[in-house]
């Protein structure tokens, strides 16, 4: 009998850029499941216990960390194994009082940074699309693939809301605009932070350009798809 599926198993040489983990130490590590990231752009729970956060020595204790209940993913308890976590996640890890945000860092490797109970509390969501349903009520997509519904008429895409942890209640609107804090998330300037000075309209199917300013006076430019507001006048989260 044909297999059905794609493998369940990923090499080390294969796995994404993303990872951050020796390529030739080991022959295999471990595939995310389906969630709510993509698979080249997430870690592994177990991954993220056993080899960047090293609360667990083998991916025995690790699983066994996990079935206990004692590691929350956006204020959700979370106990399989290969779910998968990726930009702005929080991380929890209640028994030792920890918590991590998962951001990445300047050779566009998601990584956790420990922050404090307070800001653990709240995420930063982008949206990545507006629709309109049934009843005339609009729905927003965001890129860690929860969705709300209601009167957003201000909201558009590429704004990006920050929401209650676990609750998921609107806190504030972080539009895309001229003068906001946004960081990059991909392309060659991954993981650099500016205000946005200029947003360049592009013709065709090229998204457009966005012109931002870093703290030390460079300019630098980046896909709009590649650009993530985290604030207005200061940054939300520690960097």
């Amino acid at each position: 009998m044909a297999k059905k599926g794609s493998s369940r198993h990923l090499k080390r040489y294969a796995a994404p850029r993303a990872l951050k983990l020796p390529r030739k130490s080991k022959v295999w590590t471990v595939k995310p499941a389906p969630g709510p990231h993509p698979s080249d752009s997430s870690v592994p729970l177990l991954v993220l216990l056993r080899d960047y956060l090293e609360v667990a020595r083998t991916a025995r204790e690790a699983k066994r960390i996990l079935a206990d209940r004692q590691v929350l993913v956006d204020g959700k308890v979370r106990c399989d194994p290969k779910f998968p976590v990726g930009l702005m996640d929080v991380v929890q890890l209640p028994t030792i009082d920890r918590s991590y945000r998962i951001l990445f860092d300047g050779k566009g490797r998601l990584v956790p940074r420990e922050i404090s109970r307070e800001e653990a509390s709240f995420k930063l969501c982008r949206v990545i699309k507006k629709t309109i349903i049934k009843g005339n009520r609009i729905q927003l997509a965001f890129h860690d693939g929860r969705t709300l519904m209601g009167d957003f008429q201000r909201v558009k895409p590429r704004d990006v809301l920050k929401l209650s942890l676990p609750e998921g209640e609107i806190i504030e609107h972080l539009p895309f605009e001229k003068s906001s804090i946004a960081l990059i998330t991909g392309g060659k300037n991954v993981g650099m932070v500016g205000n946005i000075v200029d947003i360049k309209l592009t013709e065709g199917p090229q998204p457009n350009v966005v012109t931002l300013r870093a703290p030390d006076g460079t300019t630098f430019q980046a896909p709009e798809d590649y650009v993530f507001v985290i604030g207005k006048d200061k940054p939300l989260i520690s960097l």
